[in-house]
């Protein structure tokens, strides 16, 4: 039987973090191996989306590729996200259920939390996986359209039909991380949801875009250099794809505390970190 490693006191008021930034590194010393069981279970459920990521490189760098052909890769890549999204989100139910735990310092096993959040909300992973994956499919076709067959457009329309779709992949992608994790703090309606997350999406757009930039934008730029690179960038996100996910809750959990803990859910308010006690 497993042994639980137990403090001989418990957790004072004043050795919690402050901020929900010093909480990350609070949570990256304490709870590393932690994060790296999430990592890998999280890489089970993202298998199917790696391996695509990995054919679809492989095939669109053949030399003597056809514009037909290309075009024949880009359609089966962008299809194949509306069936591996879906089930990577899955496991990021699981994965934010994990890392909400941690973050409010309610003491539970990443491996045994993981599947708990998985288990009771796999179905509205599924359904913002799908959205996900459906505005990954318009990003990747619209790009490959603008870039390849309208060669008599102005250029400068080009230029901003790639930014149109690019744009709302960069939306949609904040608004489900957020959404991901109201559905493992609250419980509300999907509608009130998505609501709360494009409001909070467009509010803080430059602090979200940061992160988006930082994570998953770094692996993402790793994959598309070159064939080196991609190996790299793949490995990375099956080891340490949790510590990305945990500045994201991190992120989410500041905005909620801002936004919704103060006023409508006080109990949630700054959770997990220090808070000023009356004896103080």
């Amino acid at each position: 039987m497993r042994k639980e490693k137990i403090r001989d006191t418990d957790y004072e008021q004043r050795e919690r973090p402050r901020t929900r930034g010093k909480q990350f590194f609070d949570i990256f010393k304490h709870r590393f191996l932690e994060l790296i069981k999430i990592s890998l279970l999280q890489a089970v459920f993202s298998l199917p989306l790696l391996v695509t990521i990995f054919l679809f490189w492989m095939f669109i760098t053949t030399s003597g590729l056809t514009t037909q052909s290309a075009m024949f890769i880009f359609f089966v890549g962008a299809g194949s996200m509306l069936l591996t999204l879906p089930c990577a989100f899955v496991g990021l139910t699981g994965s934010f259920y994990a890392l909400k735990k941690l973050a409010y310092a309610e003491g539970e096993f990443a491996s045994s939390a993981f599947f708990i959040g998985m288990r009771e909300e796999w179905k509205r992973g599924l359904l913002i996986g799908f959205i996900a994956g459906l505005s990954g499919a318009i990003a990747v076709i619209g790009a490959f359209y603008f870039i390849v067959f309208p060669s008599d457009i102005i250029p400068w329309v080009k230029g901003f039909g790639i930014a149109i779709v690019v744009i709302q992949l960069i939306v949609v992608l904040i608004v489900c991380y957020y959404s991901l994790a109201q559905v493992v703090v609250y419980t509300n309606t999907l509608r009130n949801i998505f609501k709360n997350s494009i409001i909070m999406a467009l509010i803080r757009f430059p602090i979200n875009l940061g992160l988006l930039i930082l994570y998953p934008g770094g692996f993402i730029a790793l994959i598309c250099i070159m064939p080196i690179t991609m190996y790299v960038g793949l490995g990375l996100m099956v080891i340490s794809v949790a510590f990305g996910h945990l500045v994201w809750m991190m992120n989410c959990m500041s905005a909620f505390d801002k936004y919704i803990n103060k006023e409508q859910f006080p109990d949630y308010y700054r959770k997990g970190l220090y808070q000023e006690t009356k004896e103080e």
